[in-house]
Protein backbone atom coordinates (compact mmCIF):
# COMPACT_ATOMS: atom_id res chain seq x y z
CA UNK A 1 0.00 0.00 0.00
CA UNK A 2 1.90 2.91 -1.28
CA UNK A 3 -0.48 5.83 -1.56
CA UNK A 4 1.57 8.92 -0.88
CA UNK A 5 -0.56 9.89 2.11
CA UNK A 6 -0.23 6.54 3.88
CA UNK A 7 -4.00 6.14 4.14
CA UNK A 8 -3.98 2.51 2.96
CA UNK A 9 -1.24 1.58 5.41
CA UNK A 10 -3.06 3.39 8.23
CA UNK A 11 -6.36 1.65 7.47
CA UNK A 12 -4.62 -1.70 7.36
CA UNK A 13 -2.86 -1.03 10.68
CA UNK A 14 -6.06 0.12 12.39
CA UNK A 15 -7.88 -2.97 11.15
CA UNK A 16 -5.11 -5.24 12.46
CA UNK A 17 -5.16 -3.51 15.84
CA UNK A 18 -8.90 -4.04 16.09
CA UNK A 19 -8.70 -7.68 14.94
CA UNK A 20 -6.00 -8.46 17.51
CA UNK A 21 -7.80 -6.62 20.32
CA UNK A 22 -10.96 -8.61 19.60
CA UNK A 23 -9.24 -12.00 20.00
CA UNK A 24 -10.34 -14.19 22.87
CA UNK A 25 -13.38 -12.04 23.61
CA UNK A 26 -15.92 -14.81 23.09
CA UNK A 27 -17.08 -13.89 19.59
CA UNK A 28 -17.39 -17.50 18.43
CA UNK A 29 -19.15 -18.54 21.63
CA UNK A 30 -21.57 -15.60 21.29
CA UNK A 31 -22.14 -16.47 17.65
CA UNK A 32 -22.98 -20.09 18.45
CA UNK A 33 -25.26 -18.99 21.32
CA UNK A 34 -27.22 -16.83 18.86
CA UNK A 35 -27.80 -19.65 16.36
CA UNK A 36 -30.98 -21.62 15.86
CA UNK A 37 -31.70 -24.89 14.07
CA UNK A 38 -31.43 -24.39 10.31
CA UNK A 39 -28.97 -21.50 10.41
CA UNK A 40 -25.78 -21.54 8.38
CA UNK A 41 -22.35 -20.22 9.36
CA UNK A 42 -19.69 -19.37 6.78
CA UNK A 43 -16.04 -19.76 7.88
CA UNK A 44 -12.71 -19.26 6.14
CA UNK A 45 -10.90 -22.39 7.31
CA UNK A 46 -11.72 -26.05 7.81
CA UNK A 47 -10.43 -25.83 11.39
CA UNK A 48 -12.87 -23.04 12.26
CA UNK A 49 -15.67 -24.90 10.45
CA UNK A 50 -15.05 -27.99 12.60
CA UNK A 51 -14.84 -25.86 15.76
CA UNK A 52 -18.18 -24.16 15.10
CA UNK A 53 -19.76 -27.53 14.23
CA UNK A 54 -18.50 -28.99 17.53
CA UNK A 55 -19.76 -26.05 19.58
CA UNK A 56 -23.16 -26.22 17.89
CA UNK A 57 -23.37 -29.97 18.50
CA UNK A 58 -22.54 -29.40 22.18
CA UNK A 59 -25.42 -26.91 22.29
CA UNK A 60 -27.72 -29.42 20.64
CA UNK A 61 -28.56 -27.34 17.56
CA UNK A 62 -28.50 -28.50 13.96
CA UNK A 63 -26.80 -25.98 11.72
CA UNK A 64 -24.92 -26.01 8.45
CA UNK A 65 -21.33 -24.80 8.60
CA UNK A 66 -19.44 -24.18 5.37
CA UNK A 67 -15.97 -23.10 4.39
CA UNK A 68 -16.02 -20.42 1.70
CA UNK A 69 -12.88 -18.58 0.63
CA UNK A 70 -12.97 -14.80 0.93
CA UNK A 71 -11.40 -14.66 -2.52
CA UNK A 72 -14.64 -16.09 -3.95
CA UNK A 73 -17.52 -14.76 -1.80
CA UNK A 74 -20.09 -15.55 -4.51
CA UNK A 75 -19.56 -19.22 -3.65
CA UNK A 76 -21.82 -18.63 -0.64
CA UNK A 77 -24.72 -18.78 -3.09
CA UNK A 78 -23.63 -22.11 -4.56
CA UNK A 79 -24.21 -24.05 -1.33
CA UNK A 80 -27.99 -23.74 -1.40
CA UNK A 81 -30.32 -21.76 0.80
CA UNK A 82 -30.61 -22.64 4.48
CA UNK A 83 -33.95 -22.79 6.24
CA UNK A 84 -32.61 -20.19 8.66
CA UNK A 85 -30.27 -17.26 8.31
CA UNK A 86 -26.71 -17.18 6.98
CA UNK A 87 -24.11 -15.71 9.34
CA UNK A 88 -20.54 -14.86 8.37
CA UNK A 89 -18.05 -15.92 11.05
CA UNK A 90 -15.89 -13.11 12.48
CA UNK A 91 -12.79 -14.65 10.89
CA UNK A 92 -14.46 -14.53 7.48
CA UNK A 93 -15.47 -10.90 7.96
CA UNK A 94 -11.94 -9.95 9.09
CA UNK A 95 -10.35 -11.64 6.06
CA UNK A 96 -12.87 -9.95 3.76
CA UNK A 97 -12.01 -6.50 5.14
CA UNK A 98 -8.27 -7.23 4.85
CA UNK A 99 -8.70 -8.23 1.22
CA UNK A 100 -10.84 -5.18 0.42
CA UNK A 101 -8.34 -2.77 1.99
CA UNK A 102 -5.49 -4.38 0.04
CA UNK A 103 -7.54 -4.33 -3.16
CA UNK A 104 -8.40 -0.64 -2.72
CA UNK A 105 -4.71 0.20 -2.21
CA UNK A 106 -3.77 -1.83 -5.29
CA UNK A 107 -6.39 -0.03 -7.39
CA UNK A 108 -5.19 3.38 -6.18
CA UNK A 109 -1.59 2.48 -7.03
CA UNK A 110 -2.68 1.24 -10.44
CA UNK A 111 -4.75 4.37 -11.15
CA UNK A 112 -1.88 6.67 -10.25
CA UNK A 113 0.63 4.70 -12.28
CA UNK A 114 -1.56 4.29 -15.37
CA UNK A 115 -2.77 7.90 -15.36
CA UNK A 116 0.73 9.35 -15.00
CA UNK A 117 2.69 10.89 -17.84
CA UNK A 118 5.90 9.61 -19.32
CA UNK A 119 7.93 10.06 -16.19
CA UNK A 120 9.58 7.56 -13.91
CA UNK A 121 6.46 5.43 -13.58
CA UNK A 122 6.22 4.80 -17.31
CA UNK A 123 9.95 4.22 -17.64
CA UNK A 124 9.71 1.65 -14.84
CA UNK A 125 6.69 -0.03 -16.43
CA UNK A 126 8.41 -0.07 -19.80
CA UNK A 127 11.57 -1.57 -18.31
CA UNK A 128 9.54 -4.28 -16.58
CA UNK A 129 7.71 -5.06 -19.81
CA UNK A 130 10.98 -5.27 -21.74
CA UNK A 131 12.48 -7.58 -19.12
CA UNK A 132 9.37 -9.76 -19.21
CA UNK A 133 9.47 -9.97 -23.02
CA UNK A 134 13.16 -10.81 -22.97
CA UNK A 135 12.54 -13.79 -20.69
CA UNK A 136 9.97 -15.28 -23.08
CA UNK A 137 11.90 -14.80 -26.32
CA UNK A 138 12.86 -18.04 -27.98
Amino acid sequence: MADQFGIGAALSAVAEIYFRAARSTGRTTNLVESLKDGDRVICTTQNETRRVERLAKERGIKIDVRTVPVSNPQRIFSVGTPSGRTVLDHGWVEEFYRAQIQDAARIIDELEREASGYGAAHRETSAQAQAHLARWRV
